[in-house]
């Protein structure tokens, strides 16, 4: 077991702030902690103000969204480059952060990735505070995964039915079977996946679903009809009304267009 190092010059919490703080000041603005959040291979960064206005964007996120500089994006908000229906659900998500003084961390959700297909990332956002201890807007980070079966979130008793749900999403998921996978209630399960995920477990699957048909519309030829019947859908009616909700785009149309456009699935 590793022994536990104790600092012998601790420094008090004041001159602690005080260390860092001056440090900080004397870095010059073309240096800034900023550059080096351009060479997270993974992660996408993005601050806001208190009005939703892009302050600073990282090279990635810039591209991903279709802009070729970040200085592009910087003034503009959510519903300049986002349809209204996910620009409020953007926007509402900042107003918790910056009223409450509170980070929403580790939520679960699919977006569209730089190559026009859905896949699985998890988003932070933390509100930043001036020297006042005020809210002045907040920052944002979007780190990519490789598929929601490889997040570490959803490791632990959640496990099982995640795999679960991937091995069968053709199928009726009972809520009950689900649950007896995780050897929870229902209601439990229900709650510990609200909490790791920020979605409740019907939700997830139905993403998880749309997730599997925008790749089959995408990368094969099948029907899509057959695709709506592959993934448990009652109809291809009822299958383009639910696309449609999710994505604002028929199945059809984003065959056709092989979307891309970094839009979040709310």
């Amino acid at each position: 077991m590793a022994k536990k190092r104790v600092r012998t010059n601790a420094m008090t919490s004041r001159e602690v702030r005080r260390f860092q703080d001056d440090f900080i000041a004397r870095i010059m603005p073309q240096s800034h902690f900023h550059v080096a959040m351009n060479h997270l291979a993974n992660t996408c960064v993005a601050v806001k103000d208190t009005a939703g206005r892009f302050v600073w964007v990282s090279d990635n996120l810039t591209h991903r969204l279709g802009f070729t500089d970040p200085a592009e994006l910087v003034g503009l908000d959510d519903f300049a480059i986002s349809p209204p229906r996910l620009a409020t659900a953007y926007r509402r998500d900042d107003e918790i952060v910056m009223s409450s003084g509170q980070p929403l961390l580790g939520r679960i959700e699919l977006v569209f990735n730089d190559t026009g297909m859905l896949d699985w990332y998890v988003t932070n956002k933390l509100p930043l505070r001036d020297g006042h201890g005020r809210c002045i807007g907040l920052i944002l980070t979007i780190q990519e995964y490789p598929g929601a079966q490889h997040l570490p979130a959803l490791d632990g008793e959640l496990r099982p039915v995640i795999d679960h749900i991937f091995a069968h999403l053709g199928e009726a998921l009972q809520m009950s079977q689900l649950a007896s996978l995780a050897g929870v209630s229902s209601r439990q399960l229900e709650r510990r996946f609200r909490n790791v995920a920020g979605l409740s477990p019907k939700d997830f699957i139905m993403r998880a679903r749309i997730e599997e048909a925008c790749r089959r519309l995408r990368e094969g030829n099948t029907s899509i009809g057959q695709i709506a019947l592959d993934l448990g859908f009652y109809d291809q009616s009822a299958f383009t009304r639910l696309f449609r909700r999710h994505l604002g785009t028929t199945p059809s149309e984003f065959r056709r267009t092989c979307c891309r456009t970094a839009v979040r699935l709310t």
